[in-house]
């Protein structure tokens, strides 16, 4: 048998959507856990935004699924499962969307703003933001213009300082004082490598 099939000679690589509900989710012990709904694939960027599960048996709760963000479920290719390491009690408290209104809920999901909701699942199972990784991916393709600009400046003190610009002209944030511009360009630096990871940490709620 060719080592990229199994049963009923269904590839375990290359999945459809149509075939999603055969396949179970469960823990690193093998122990089920719930069962993969739907994918949601962000159409602007090209790749899958989460994967809605639902977890009626394993928690007992029927009327709401969970979007999972894709890092968080492995493929396995002999059991044909998706493997979730997740703690239960980080399950039972994690925000879900109602099983019958899901798709009212993401259909709201349109400019980018709305996409903090989305982020909040993310970071909540301690994943970076889902507009980090739109960044990245952004980045990487280099399809679309910069659209904020550094600004480095020396103060009434003589320190460098920079800012980060937006493209109307608005200041989006501003540094601390370096004593050389060597300095503010490694802060500089430092904010690209770290912006794309960092997580939302709202302390408001």
């Amino acid at each position: 048998m060719c080592a990229t099939t199994t049963r009923n000679n269904t590839s375990t690589r290359f999945v459809p959507t149509v075939r999603l509900k055969q396949y179970d989710v469960v823990n690193t012990k093998g122990e089920d856990m719930g069962q993969v709904q739907t994918f949601v694939v962000d159409m602007h960027e090209g790749f899958i935004a989460f994967v809605l599960v639902a977890f009626g048996g394993f928690l007992g709760i029927s009327d709401k699924w969970f979007a999972i963000p894709w890092p968080a479920l492995k493929w396995h290719p002999t059991t044909m499962k998706f493997i979730l390491d997740m703690p239960e009690d980080v399950l039972r408290n994690a925000p879900g969307m109602h099983k019958d209104r899901w798709l009212e809920e993401i259909d709201k999901w349109q400019e980018k703003q709305d996409l903090e909701t989305l982020d909040h699942y993310y970071t909540y199972y301690g994943y970076e933001s889902y507009l980090g990784i739109v960044q990245q991916v952004v980045t990487k393709r280099g399809r679309r213009k910069v659209e904020a600009k550094f600004e480095i400046n020396k103060d009434v003190a003589g320190e460098f300082r920079f800012k980060l610009v937006a493209v109307n002209g608005e200041t989006i944030a501003v540094s601390e004082g370096y004593t050389s511009k060597e300095s503010a360009m490694k802060g500089i630096d430092s904010v690209k490598i770290n912006a794309f990871e960092a997580v939302i940490d709202d302390k408001t709620v």
